[in-house]
């Protein structure tokens, strides 16, 4: 099962003739070479570069029609090659679609970003201060937090800490840690009721605590994998 955008590749008409291999993305590393210093300096970003996947495909055209692809194998959107996690990536190459209408087969180059995430989201609710969870995962999730709070609060992910301030009972705030936002349930972007960076989740164990009046505390994340 491969999709795209959520939509196997199947229900278009698109038959990938061998799966790929799914190669990890090479981690991002910087050699210097120092002047009286035997071998070389290797400074380790923490971070890995993104890597081509090519599918080979078939296009059955006597179902399905080359306009009903053109725009569905186009631009970004998430890429799962088995229905359980998924990468984000962008269609890289140029597709000849009157050679797909004449011989029916042809590639499609995807440069896919080297973390995976799964598909389906795990739920988290905070009840009591501090909570712990482990996270069977391999790298650092960015969740969606929705909360109601009551005035100032202070949290803490994993011994770093943010503040927010001037919080309406009222409202529901959503903190999006993978785009730094902050919505109130009026629509209204709150960023500005945020001091210090926005929290992120880690491999095994995460420890989760607050002080103030939090009357409803939910944490979305997705596990991650290198």
């Amino acid at each position: 099962m491969i999709l795209w955008k959520g939509t196997e590749l199947r229900t278009k008409g698109i038959i990938v003739e061998k799966i790929p291999d799914i190669i990890k993305g090479q981690k991002n590393i910087k050699t210097y070479d120092i002047e009286g210093k035997n071998g070389l300096l290797v400074v380790d970003k923490g971070t890995y570069s993104s890597f081509v996947c090519t599918l080979d495909c078939h296009f059955d055209t006597e179902k399905y029609t080359i306009d009903s692809i053109k725009e569905f194998l186009d631009g970004y959107g998430t890429l799962s090659f088995d229905g359980v996690t998924e990468y984000t990536a962008f269609v890289k190459n140029q597709i000849d679609f009157e050679k797909v209408a004449m011989f029916r087969k042809f590639p499609v180059q995807f440069q896919v970003n080297p973390i995976s995430r799964d598909i389906n989201a795990t739920t988290l609710t905070i009840t009591e201060t501090p909570t712990s969870v482990t996270i069977n995962s391999t790298a650092n999730m960015y969740p969606t937090i929705t909360l109601i709070g009551n005035g100032d609060l202070t949290i803490t992910f994993n011994n770093k800490t943010f503040y927010l301030y001037d919080l309406d009972p009222n409202l529901t705030y959503t903190l999006d840690c993978d785009a730094k936002v902050i919505v109130n349930s009026n629509g209204v972007n709150c960023s500005n009721q945020m001091k210090y960076d926005f929290p992120y989740l880690q491999k095994g164990l995460n420890t989760i605590s607050y002080t103030g009046t939090i009357t409803q505390f939910k944490v979305d994340y997705k596990k991650a994998y290198i």
